[in-house]
């Protein structure tokens, strides 16, 4: 069981998420939001609305483990969910609105469980079972990943030429 200091810290943490990845993509053109550099790798503007949606997928889960301990959690295809969703009709904006607010929601839900609370599991069809501590830790990762992501994307696109 995670210490208090610890969940304090995860959800400092993951509250943060939205600004880091808003700050990474302020005042990046259209052009180097839309770079890919072939087929399979997905833009900016697309690694931002993948994290949205999944977190939206993340907070579901931590409900779920909460309101139903044990419940079976639903696995996704993030390609066919980008395809089905049409990532880049998205506006990036509404994107980043929507992680924002969905953390915001629930860091203040997470702030009012009790420390035992956080050892609540859910069972994920391919991994197993996973408690409220590991889903908030893997979702805060699952924005530094996307982060180095759109790093090396922008890395990708001056060396190609943009500005």
């Amino acid at each position: 069981m995670p210490t208090p200091e610890e969940i304090t810290d995860l959800i400092g943490r993951y509250a943060l998420g939205p600004r880091r990845l808003a700050e990474a993509v302020a005042g990046l053109s259209r052009d180097e939001l839309l770079f890919s550099p072939g087929p399979g790798h997905w833009t900016i503007h697309e690694n931002v609305v993948h994290v949205a949606e999944t977190d939206l997928v993340a907070a579901t889960r931590i409900r779920f483990a909460l309101g139903e301990p044990g419940a079976a959690f639903v696995a996704f295809d993030e390609q066919r969910w980008a395809a089905a969703m049409d990532y880049l009709a998205v506006p990036l904006d509404d994107a980043l609105a929507m992680l924002r607010t969905v953390r915001e929601v629930t860091a203040v839900m997470l702030r009012r469980l009790p420390p035992e609370a956080w050892t609540r599991t859910g069972m994920h069809p391919q991994a197993g079972p996973q408690t409220i501590a590991y889903i908030v830790d893997y979702f805060t990762g699952h924005v530094d990943y996307h982060l180095n992501t759109i790093a090396k994307r922008r890395r990708q696109y001056a060396e190609h030429g943009g500005r």
